[in-house]
Parts: structure tokens; C-alpha cells; sequence
């Protein structure tokens, strides 16, 4: 750990420590679970730790903090407990040091080394329902603070919601709008809950709604040399957050921190630039400057959904230009295990996937309709051309978000992509039975997956018992480097079955490739914990 890591670690066993005095059940989340998984620890750029808990947790460990926070040390506050705060959810600040950052800057006295905390509220189980709950959430969390939140990723009916709380506040006055509110977002309980909204109102990157099963129990996971709760179903928990490739190391290493320092007081450094300010009209400056930025965004958002839009229709243009140049049928070229069709496939969406996988399309929800015929040509070279799960499932929910309900053949390759991730988390978790049950299965449906063979290839290495089975394992995974030359997770397969063998030299042969040439965080975990074996 580096020191800011180290300092965010000290807090946070301040915060399992009062939440284990008053039977406060929490866990850490989002990229704090990711690196417990991933790295055992931090993820080694992070400089941010989050945790949830429920709502009913949330309110006792409030009043937690209350009794034992000595406000000369600690302080903690969210946007109901205090009207300046900027967010619904709260932070544990450690008010001895210092961390600026652009959503820090004008906020007393919150400006030092802190976790943020997160809690979860029930969303009913009818869509029509939950929609409601959550436009009403977003258009409130909006509303709430006078900081920037995601204004330009909000739908038309948040907007309304929006400006009707502008017009209100006109009349009642902005504390009462709030209260008003809340009585009608807090507190809810749904028999048929079968989603949280996590208080953090977003649509990309972690996004705001997360499975209520992956919150119903608790597994607790290694972090930097302590015992810590995770989702008991954080594969996933994350699979649902980062995408199916959430084990795969990014080439974006993202921190969150402007600036930190430990060992300044942060009134020191808040007294050092408020002397220059004008509080009074700085909120009232801040607050205008919302409302008309909030506005311009929902324009923005209009402007380049429509632009993007057209654009999208220029790409079903060009699909049907490459395929009228080739004279083909393109039913004759979904062959699972034809290389040759699927890189011709593969010619054909290519421009496709780059517009409609583009970030900025996603972040405005544009989904380009390509007719079912060729999205799902999209979608099959994607599984058997490209093997990009991750890629396949940004797809689908752009699908999902634009309300298009998929067709039986559809489903059917989506159930790949599903019955995957079952037995990528019944390996994790171990339970061996459960993923040879599943992969029986899902070889009978989908006899030319490579994920599911290579998962094949896993279980069999890692249920070996003898130099037979060790043996069977060894001829499949080099049977498959044939077909998938140099894939990672074979060649860590010929690695474990040299360990298993005690052949040291040779496994750290594959073991050296893995770390050199790899990205599967997972894999690297592991190796590391072998490590020892090759020093003795």
C-alpha cells in the first residue's frame, strides 16, 4: 500500500470496528470488492475505498456515528443530515488530513481522507413501478445538491420531474420541496423487491441498480491482510457492475484523488481559500450556474441522440453495401466453427461495432437497429467470431434500454453468454459438481463455444486426482491451443498440471508466460500465491 491506500485502510477498520460494536452489517463494493477479488487488496492505482449496506443498516449507523465520532477527528454527513452536503449518500472523513478533488472544493469541512458510503433502497417488483421509483430517485438526487451529479444522462420523464420540483420550491421553498420528497423515496419496503438503487445515481460505470440476491449474503474476503465482507454472490455482483470481463486487468488506470496529504487539517486548508470567497453568493453563483447547466444538458442529451441517430442509420447503409459487394446470403456464413465465415462476418459489422460499442453513443443510449436478421449475424460473430462476451452484453443492454424485446433465436444466443457466467462463478466459488453439471449442458446446447470448452479444460485440471486424469487434461489443453493459439487461461491449465506434477521448472515456464503476456488479474492472483512453492 502507498500511503494515501494505507491511511484509507486505517479508516476503514475504524469503520469495521464500529460497525461490529452495534451489529451494523456492511460490505465493501464496487471497486473495493474488485480489488478483494482481483488482488486480494486495493487494486494497486486505487485510491478510494466504498462500502453499502441496507437502509435499515444505514440509519442505525448513523446514529453510530453520532455516540462514537469525535468531531475534532471524524466527521460524517450526507445530503439529508446536511443541506450543503453534495450527495444523497455520505462520507467518513477523517478531518486531520486533506483530499481535494473538483467535487470536494467548496464544501466545509469535508475536504480530508475519506470512505465514501453507499446504502441500498428497495425498488418494487412491477417495471412499471420500479421505473417510477427510479425516476423519481434520479430526478431527486439531481435536485438534491447543488454539485454536478449525470444531468445529461437524464430521460425525459426525470427532466419533468426536475422542473416541477424547480416550480415548487418557487412556492414552499426548497427545504420543504426535500422533505416532501423524501417521505416518498425513504423508508419504502416492497414484498416483491427484487432490485436495490444504490445511492449513487448513474447509468455508466457502476450503474446505479444492482441485483438485491447479490446483497443477501456475505462472504468474507482477503484485504490487505484482514478479513472483510463482500457480496456473498460477487462474481455477479461484479460481472453485473464491470461487465464479463471484470478479472481482466484495464489499460486505464483510473484514481479518483486530485490532490491528497496527510498530516494538514483540512480547516486549514478550507480556512486558507474561504477567506478569499464570498460564501453567500458563491451558493447563490453555484446554484444558477446548476440549474442552467442541468437544462443545457438535457438539450445536449437531445441534440446527440439525434445525432447519433443518423449517424447509427449510415451504419445499416454500410453493412448492406459490404454485403451486396460480396453477393452473399448472410445466414450461410453463421458456421460456429468456420474461421473463414465468421472473418468475413466479422469484415461486415466491424464498423458497426466500433459506432455502437463507442462510449459516447452508449452514454446517450442510442441503439442503432440493424433489423434482427443482421443484429443477430452481429451478435453470433461476436460470440463465436470474437469471443467478446463483454462487448456482446453492452449490445443486449443497449437493446434493453431502448425497450427492444429480443426474438426466441436471440434468446437462445444470449443463453450462451448466460450459462457462462453460471459456471465462470461455480469455478470461482469452487462449487466443481455444480460447473460439470452446467458445462454437460451447455456443450449439448453450444457443442462450438470456446468459452464453455475452455471452461472444460479448467474444471478437469482442477478436479484431477490422479496422473490419468492429469493426463486427459494435459492432451485436451494443448488440443485446444491448436484451435486457440496462446489463449491464456490453457496455458495457465499446462501450468497447473506441471504443479500438480511437482515439475517446477515447467510450470514456471507457463507461469512466466501468463504473467508477461496476460491481462486476467485472477491468473496472476494465483500464480503469486504459488510462488512460495518455487522458493522452497
Amino acid at each position: 500500500m502507498d500511503s494515501t491506500q494505507n491511511y484509507l485502510m486505517n479508516l476503514l477498520l475504524e469503520i469495521d470496528s464500529i460497525c461490529k460494536k452495534y451489529d451494523i452489517e456492511y460490505v465493501i463494493d464496487y471497486g473495493t470488492t474488485l480489488g478483494a477479488v482481483r488482488h486480494e487488496g486495493f487494486i494497486p492505482w486505487d485510491d478510494d475505498i466504498d462500502i453499502n449496506m441496507t437502509e435499515e443498516n444505514y440509519y442505525k449507523w448513523v446514529e453510530a456515528c453520532k455516540k462514537e465520532l469525535d468531531p475534532n477527528k471524524r466527521f460524517y454527513s450526507d445530503g439529508r443530515l446536511d443541506r450543503e452536503f453534495p450527495g444523497v449518500f455520505g462520507r467518513y472523513i477523517d478531518v486531520e488530513s486533506m483530499r481535494i478533488s473538483s467535487t470536494f472544493a467548496f464544501w466545509k469541512p469535508i475536504c480530508g481522507q475519506c470512505i465514501d458510503v453507499f446504502y441500498l433502497l428497495e425498488l418494487p417488483g412491477d417495471p412499471v413501478k420500479k421505473q417510477k421509483a427510479i425516476d423519481l430517485y434520479f430526478a431527486y438526487d439531481e435536485y438534491s445538491n447543488s454539485s454536478y451529479r449525470h444531468y445529461r444522462s437524464k430521460t425525459e420523464n426525470q427532466m419533468k420531474l426536475y422542473k416541477s420540483f424547480l416550480r415548487w420550491e418557487k412556492i414552499v421553498g426548497k427545504e420543504r420541496v426535500l422533505r416532501s420528497l423524501e417521505k416518498k423515496i425513504f423508508n419504502k419496503h416492497y414484498d416483491d423487491c427484487d432490485t436495490y438503487i444504490v445511492t449513487s445515481a448513474r447509468k455508466l460505470g457502476p450503474v446505479s441498480i444492482a441485483p438485491k440476491e447479490c446483497y443477501d449474503s456475505v462472504y468474507m474476503a482477503d484485504f490487505e491482510g484482514h478479513k472483510l465482507p463482500i457480496s456473498g454472490k460477487y462474481v455477479e455482483l461484479m460481472t453485473h457492475y464491470y461487465g464479463d470481463d471484470w478479472d481482466r486487468l484495464p489499460q486505464h488506470q483510473k484514481s479518483h484523488s486530485k490532490m491528497s496529504k496527510n498530516g494538514i487539517h483540512c480547516k486549514d486548508y478550507v480556512d486558507d481559500y474561504m477567506r478569499l470567497l464570498d460564501e453567500k453568493e458563491l451558493k447563490k453563483q453555484r446554484q444558477e450556474y446548476k440549474n442552467l447547466a442541468v437544462e443545457e444538458g438535457y438539450r445536449t442529451t437531445k441534440h446527440m441522440r439525434m445525432v447519433y441517430t443518423k449517424k447509427g442509420e449510415c451504419e445499416l447503409l454500410k453493412i448492406r453495401r459490404k454485403i451486396a459487394e460480396k453477393g452473399i446470403n448472410i445466414k450461410d456464413y453463421l458456421v460456429p466453427d468456420d474461421k473463414n465465415k465468421l472473418a468475413v462476418l466479422d469484415e461486415i459489422f466491424a464498423d458497426y461495432y466500433n459506432f455502437q460499442l463507442n462510449s459516447r453513443v452508449r452514454y446517450w443510449e442510442v441503439y442503432v437497429d440493424i433489423t434482427e436478421e443482421l443484429f443477430y449475424a452481429a451478435m453470433f460473430n461476436l460470440i463465436y467470431g470474437r469471443n467478446n462476451f463483454t462487448a456482446t452484453s453492452k449490445l443486449m443492454k443497449m437493446r434493453e434500454a431502448n425497450g427492444v424485446k429480443n426474438t426466441a433465436q436471440l434468446s437462445e444466443l444470449w443463453n450462451l453468454v448466460l450459462t457462462s457466467r453460471k459456471i465462470k462463478a461455480a469455478v470461482i466459488y469452487k462449487n466443481y459438481n455444480e460447473a460439470k453439471a452446467l458445462i454437460k449442458n451447455g456443450l449439448a446446447l453450444y457443442p462450438h463455444s470456446k468459452e464453455l470448452k475452455v471452461f472444460d479444460l479448467i474444471v478437469k485440471t482442477l478436479t484431477a486426482e490422479n496422473e490419468e486424469q492429469l493426463s486427459n487434461a494435459e492432451s485436451l489443453a494443448n488440443s485446444l491451443l491448436e484451435q486457440y493459439p496462446n489463449d491464456d487461461l490453457c496455458v495457465k491449465a499446462l501450468g497447473d498440471i506441471a504443479f500438480a506434477r511437482k515439475d517446477m521448472p515447467k510450470a514456471k515456464e507457463y507461469y512466466d508466460y501468463i504473467m508477461e503476456n496476460s491481462n486476467n488479474g485472477m491468473l496472476h492472483l494465483d500464480i503469486k500465491k504459488k510462488a512460495g512453492a518455487f522458493n522452497d
